[in-house]
């Protein structure tokens, strides 16, 4: 890989009962919070790290660059506090992105809520890679590839 990973956690999605677990993800940024906060929602930058955005009043398309999803995908905002709060869906699937500043450093917080156990395996190391992906953007380094992740399904069980 490109750039220095940070796996994600698998836990217990509480207020919905033992069946159902999530996917946290936690990175640190060396940047301001509207900094990484414009990296996550400025169409011209997602369209360098994640992919082509289109549409508005809450309601959009992606269409991803590179990655095991083929797009387009939808996606609905929920709710934004900017620049420290952004809950949406993707294609239904609802996520969580929060932005913290401590110190000199940005944190950043991913939450794929809802999924199945059986699931975090394969989407777990979709997360960590465009997570990994906006990470080497900010840093001004390569992008990582797609075919470096499927193998770490194993860390998500």
């Amino acid at each position: 890989m490109t750039t220095m990973s940070t796996l994600g956690e698998v836990r217990p999605e509480h207020e919905r009962g033992a069946d159902l677990v999530l996917l946290h993800y936690l990175r640190s940024f060396r940047l301001p919070v509207p900094e990484v906060w414009s990296a996550c929602t400025d169409r011209g930058q997602l369209s360098r790290w994640l992919g082509a955005v289109a549409g508005g009043g809450g309601t959009f398309t992606l269409a991803p660059l590179d990655g095991p999803a083929t797009g387009p995908h939808a996606l609905r905002i929920d709710h934004c506090a900017a620049p420290h709060e952004l809950v949406f869906h993707l294609d239904g699937c609802l996520l969580e992105l929060h932005l913290d500043q401590v110190g000199v450093l940005t944190n950043l917080e991913l939450v794929r809520r809802h999924l199945c156990p059986a699931d975090a395996p394969e989407i777990g190391p979709r997360w960590q890679y465009l997570l990994d992906r906006l990470t080497a953007y900010l840093a001004g380094q390569p992008l990582p590839s797609w075919s470096d992740y499927p193998a770490l399904d194993g860390e998500y069980r």
